[in-house]
């Protein structure tokens, strides 16, 4: 009986860990992600877009 109870705390701590771990991972690419958006924002906003052309309908 503690065997079982040694080998699930094991097991759940592992599990933890590798959850952890995943989240660590995904916070930590979705803020490289979030600064080269805004980066590219940046770039974007230094360059002069064109003003779109409205079509004369009549």
């Amino acid at each position: 009986m503690g065997d079982d109870v040694v080998a699930f705390a094991v097991f759940t701590l592992i599990c933890s860990a590798f959850l952890a771990g995943l989240m660590f991972n995904y916070t930590r690419r979705i803020n490289r992600l979030r600064s080269t958006v805004s980066s590219l924002t940046t770039l974007t906003e230094l360059v002069p877009q064109p003003v779109p052309v409205r079509s004369k309908k009549g």
